[in-house]
């Protein structure tokens, strides 16, 4: 059924090279296909960086949480990107920094700084916080610490808009209160050459609703944004994707924000009340050519071979849980709440 559909995982994998010629290279070589379970994954969250939301999806993951905890199974390379990334992301932003336009809040890192030490975290044996570390600055371009000069650590900037709740890469200082949003994104060589294809789709939803938060929370005047791809192995290279932010955008976000909010919502009523067909209606792939347009392409998608056959997907939603099982995969998930 989904045999036609070819994934960026999937086209990486059948191209990949591999020289081996001891047991340590086959052993690097199986690790690299292995994957590790936790019962420590991350619940599934209303967030901009999860659009388009799958309420089929979302439902699924409340159903395997019956245990009283999210399973999480992150393959080795997944764990490599995922933190290739994030050492990029905090890499690039302490650099941007030092442009004193980057807007935000700072933490000292020098550890012979009195700031630092209050910036840090402190937590007993039991790893129980004791206390919250202080941000050095707030909502401000200085990045430079108050005692030592040093040039500081960025900490990105949370909204929380009616329960949206995301983190903001970069709100970059065009003027006074005139700001543009900027957004990271990691990726390989091959996708920068077909820089046509750029920016995914997903992005354009994700970054836009950070323009719509900012200017709902903090009364910005938002005048764009940016889409920065560049190289995992060589942040040299790099392709931006830009727009200004305009009435149009604003008017679409508006009604994006409440689609996702709705799909979120029957996600959360479907479970509750075990009717798989609330969260099949709103779906967003309801044929095989929507998932290759709207959903990303880093793993299949774990529903892939049902999802296009209601009776089957029905079927397969269909649970089994308890009240009690319910109400424990309800107090385990942040928010619910707002949505049950």
């Amino acid at each position: 059924m989904f045999s036609s559909i070819d994934t960026s995982a999937r086209a990486f994998t059948s191209k990949r090279l591999e020289v081996i010629e001891t047991d340590f290279g086959r052993a690097y070589k199986e690790a690299m296909d292995s994957a590790i379970r936790t019962k420590h994954g991350r619940p599934p969250e209303y967030r901009p960086s999860s659009f388009p939301i799958c309420p089929v999806l979302t439902y699924m993951k409340f159903v395997g949480a019956h245990r009283g905890y999210y399973e999480s199974e992150m393959g080795a390379g997944g764990g490599f990107f995922t933190s290739v990334g994030t050492a990029a992301h905090e890499n690039i932003q302490y650099y941007m920094g030092n442009n004193m336009r980057m807007w935000g809040n700072w933490k000292c890192r020098n550890p012979k700084c009195r700031h630092a030490l209050r910036a840090r975290d402190l937590y007993d044996e039991d790893g129980t916080i004791l206390r919250k570390g202080k941000l050095t600055r707030k909502h401000t371009t200085n990045n430079k610490c108050p005692g030592c000069d040093h040039s500081m650590e960025y900490i990105e900037i949370e909204i929380n808009y009616r329960g949206l709740k995301g983190h903001i890469d970069a709100i970059y200082k065009m003027g006074k209160n005139m700001f543009w949003v900027g957004d990271y994104k990691t990726t390989t060589k091959n996708i920068l050459k077909k820089s046509s294809e750029l920016p995914k789709r997903e992005h354009l939803m994700q970054v836009p609703t950070y323009c719509y938060a900012l200017e709902k929370l903090y009364g910005m005047k938002i005048l764009g944004f940016s889409l920065l791809y560049f190289s995992r192995d060589n942040p040299y290279e790099f392709v931006e994707k830009s727009d200004t932010w305009t009435p149009r955008w604003r008017k679409q976000i508006a009604k994006l924000i409440r689609s996702q909010k709705t799909n979120y919502q029957v996600a959360v009523q479907a479970f509750v009340q075990n009717k798989p067909e609330l969260a099949i209606r709103y779906k967003p792939c309801q044929k095989p050519s929507d998932y290759e347009k709207l959903m990303p392409a880093y793993e299949p998608c774990p529903m892939a071979d049902v999802c296009f056959c209601n009776k089957t997907l029905h079927r397969t939603m269909k649970h089994k849980l308890t009240q009690s099982q319910i109400i424990k995969v309800l107090d385990i998930t942040p928010n619910m709440d707002r949505y049950t």
